[in-house]
């Protein structure tokens, strides 16, 4: 079926922005007749910068407070000469400065490669548990629900930000732990342990479980299939995230 079947309607791109959100159904339905990304591409990556952008001061600071103690915590730091320990931080900080400025360019760039990593992981599923989609359809799936996972994420993200105030977030991992999630089970967890929880917000797993259902949907994935591949995305996300964080 193509975009221009009557059974198809209009604007189905626009449509599924919306519909991942209040009716994903609707919105699955659609994407395995039309497998249509781009308007939920334009919507995940506007919501993502402004949200990067609004959030920036924040990370900023929680760079400024905690970077120096850890750069100068390192092994190979200390062994330098006072002199050019304070050198190498302050360039090291100032790199920083300058990736927290731009790092809003690279979240579409995110969004696809995202996109291609999910859609290769339902691809292999689909094949495992015998279903009959296949990568385009999961890809259109993945980027569709970037509106939910990446988009939503990154807006309420930056009003948590807003409403506490930068100077309330003194590391990265605080900044991790902003939206709400399984790391509120263990308030007191810092480095790896914090930065894996915080992988767990409220968005990350209703993303899971939008692309565990829409794989079951889309694709005619088994349900095994579909929530194992889904939830080992979100997991080497979790491992990935937590080795970042290992000494925040």
């Amino acid at each position: 079926m193509n975009s221009s079947d009557p059974a198809v309607p209009a604007r189905s791109g626009l449509l599924n922005v919306a519909d991942i959100i209040i009716a994903p159904n609707a919105a699955f339905d659609r994407l395995r007749e039309v497998p249509t990304w781009f308007w939920a591409f334009v919507v995940a990556s506007l919501l993502a910068i402004a949200g990067s952008l609004l959030s920036q001061p924040a990370v900023q600071h929680a760079l400024e407070v905690s970077m120096p103690a850890q750069l100068a915590a390192d092994p190979n730091m200390a062994k330098l000469p006072p002199e050019q320990q304070q050198k190498q931080i302050a360039m090291v900080m100032g790199m920083s400065r300058v990736m927290t400025q731009i790092g809003w360019i690279i979240v579409p760039f995110s969004i696809l490669v995202t996109g291609l990593i999910q859609a290769l992981v339902l691809t292999v599923a689909n094949a495992i548990g015998k279903g009959d989609g296949d990568f385009k359809k999961f890809f259109a799936l993945s980027i569709t629900v970037s509106v939910v996972g990446t988009g939503l994420y990154y807006i309420v993200y930056a009003l948590v930000i807003l409403v506490r105030g930068p100077s309330a977030f003194e590391s990265i991992t605080a900044l991790q732990a902003a939206v709400p999630g399984v790391g509120l089970l263990v308030p007191g967890a810092h480095g790896w342990l914090a930065g894996f929880l915080g992988a767990f917000n409220v968005f990350f797993l209703w993303a899971t479980a939008l692309l565990a259902l829409g794989a079951i949907r889309v694709g005619h994935v088994s349900r095994g299939a579909a929530w194992s591949a889904s939830i080992l995305l979100l997991a080497c996300y979790a491992l990935f995230v937590a080795f970042g964080a290992r000494n925040g």
